[in-house]
C-alpha cells in the first residue's frame, strides 16, 4: 500500500469511527425509572409501577414487591397515626408475624387477593392504627384456634385489640373521606371476620344493633357505595375486582333451576308464611329474604367446596330489604325462623377456620327466642345442624341452645 492509499484508508476509518460515535450519542433517549417493582428489575423488563401489584407480575402470577423505602418507616415509639399511639410489644410482634405468615393466607383462595391481605393490608395498618388493631385481633383469634393451650390468653388479646380498634375507628368513620376510604373498608372487613368468629361467645346483640353480624356485613358494602371509584383506584382495588368476578359467577347461576332439597324446604317455608301472615308488606319482606337465600343455595350447589368463598354466603345480609330489617328488630317469629334457615349455610364453608361453628352458634342464640308454635317450623334446620329434641347439639362442644342463648 503506497502512502496515498494508506492516507485514504486511515481517513476512511476515522470517518467511520466518527459516524459510529455520532450514532451512539444520538440514540433516542428513554426514561429510566428507579421506582419499578423489584421483580421487574430482576427480570430486566419495564415496570408500569402500578400499585399494589404491577400488570407484569399479575399477568405472570408473580409476587410483586417494591423496595422497602416505599413503605413508611417508623422509629420505635413513633405515632402510627395522628389519632393515637401504639407501642408494639413482643406479643404484638408475634401476632403481626402470625398474621403475615399464616392468618392472611386463610382469607382467600385467589393468589393475587392473598398477596393483598399479606402485603397491602399491613401497610395500611402502619398508616392507620385502627387497621393494625383489627389485624392483631384477628391474628390472636387464629392463634388461639391453632394452639388450644393458648386460647384463653389469645382471646383476651383479641378482645383488647378489637375494642381499641373500634374506639379509634369510630371517629375516623364519622370523618370519612377519600384519604381513609381504603383503611375504613379493610377495618370493616376485619371486624366482620372477628364477629363471625366470636358470635355467640359474648352478650352482644346477634340480630340487631351496630355490633351485630348483619349490620357489619352490610356496612362493608355501604362503604363501597360511598366511595366506589376511590376504592377501586386505590390500594385495595384488586380486592374489589376479585369481588366483581365472583358476583358475575353468582349471577350466572342465580336463574338456574333449583333441583335440590333446600329449595323444597324453602318453598314449604314460603307457603307457611303466606298462609299465616296477613300483612302484605311483611309477606313481601319475608318472601324477598327467602328468595335471596335460595340464590345463595344455587351458588353453593353449583360450586365444589374447594372453590366456595365467603362472599357466596354473606351477600345475603347485604341484600336484605329494609322492611325485613325493621321486622328483625322486633323480632317477629317469622324473621327468627328465616335466620334459623340461614344458619345452615355457613356450614357449607366449614373449611374456613373463622366460620367453624358459626351456624350452630347463631342457631343457639336464636333458638330460645322461638315460641312453641314456631318450633315446628325449624325442624329441618334442627336436623341439619344436629340439634336434638331437648335442644342440644349431637356430638359437639357447643352446649345446648338454651344454655348458650340464655
Amino acid at each position: 500500500m503506497d502512502s496515498g492509499e494508506k492516507a485514504s484508508y486511515i481517513s476512511s476509518r476515522a470517518s467511520s469511527s466518527e459516524n459510529l460515535r455520532v450514532k451512539i450519542h444520538t440514540r433516542r433517549p428513554h426514561r429510566k425509572t428507579k421506582t419499578g417493582c423489584l421483580t421487574c428489575k430482576k427480570r430486566k423488563i419495564k415496570c408500569d409501577e402500578a400499585r399494589p401489584e404491577c400488570d407484569n407480575c399479575i399477568n405472570h402470577t408473580l409476587v410483586c414487591a417494591y423496595a422497602p423505602s416505599q413503605v413508611p418507616i417508623l422509629s420505635p415509639g413513633a405515632a402510627l397515626s395522628s389519632s393515637g399511639n401504639l407501642n408494639l410489644n413482643i406479643i404484638d410482634l408475634e401476632l403481626l408475624h402470625n398474621y403475615c405468615t399464616s392468618t392472611a393466607l386463610t382469607l382467600h383462595r385467589d393468589p393475587a387477593t392473598i398477596r393483598l391481605w399479606t402485603i397491602t393490608v399491613p401497610q395500611l395498618g402502619f398508616l392507620h392504627d385502627y387497621v393494625l388493631h383489627g389485624i392483631l385481633a384477628l391474628s390472636a383469634l387464629h392463634m388461639g384456634y391453632c394452639f388450644p393451650d393458648r386460647k384463653e390468653f389469645c382471646t383476651e388479646q383479641a378482645t383488647l385489640h378489637h375494642k381499641s380498634g373500634l374506639a379509634k375507628a369510630t371517629p375516623a368513620l364519622s370523618a370519612f373521606a377519600k384519604e381513609n376510604a381504603s383503611a375504613m373498608y379493610i377495618f370493616s372487613a376485619l371486624t366482620c371476620l372477628y364477629t363471625y368468629t366470636t358470635i355467640g361467645q359474648t352478650d352482644e346483640s346477634v340480630l340487631g344493633g351496630e355490633s351485630s353480624w348483619i349490620f357489619l356485613s352490610r356496612q362493608s358494602y355501604s362503604l363501597i357505595r360511598m366511595a366506589d371509584a376511590t376504592l377501586r383506584s386505590g390500594p385495595i382495588g384488586p380486592l374489589l375486582k376479585a369481588g366483581e368476578r365472583r358476583t358475575r359467577l353468582q349471577n350466572m347461576v342465580a336463574d338456574s333451576p333449583a333441583y335440590f332439597l333446600e329449595a323444597d324446604r324453602l318453598g314449604e317455608l314460603s307457603l307457611l308464611i303466606e298462609e299465616r301472615v296477613s300483612d302484605p308488606e311483611a309477606r313481601e319482606a319475608y318472601d324477598c329474604a327467602i328468595n335471596d337465600m335460595l340464590k345463595i343455595y344455587k351458588v353453593i350447589h353449583s360450586l365444589p367446596e374447594e372453590v366456595r368463598e365467603v362472599s357466596d354466603v354473606f351477600r345475603w345480609p347485604f341484600q336484605l330489604k329494609e322492611g325485613f330489617l325493621e321486622l328483625l328488630q322486633i323480632p317477629t317469629q317469622e324473621c327468627l325462623v328465616i335466620v334459623a334457615y340461614f344458619a345452615m349455610i355457613p356450614e357449607y364453608l366449614s373449611s374456613k377456620w373463622w366460620l367453624e361453628g358459626f351456624g350452630r352458634r347463631l342457631f343457639a342464640k336464636i333458638y330460645p327466642l322461638i315460641d312453641e308454635e314456631h318450633l315446628s317450623w325449624i325442624q329441618w334446620p334442627m336436623q341439619q345442624l344436629g340439634v336434638t329434641s331437648e335442644g342440644g347439639f349431637i356430638n359437639s362442644s357447643y352446649g345446648t341452645p338454651m344454655e348458650i342463648g340464655s
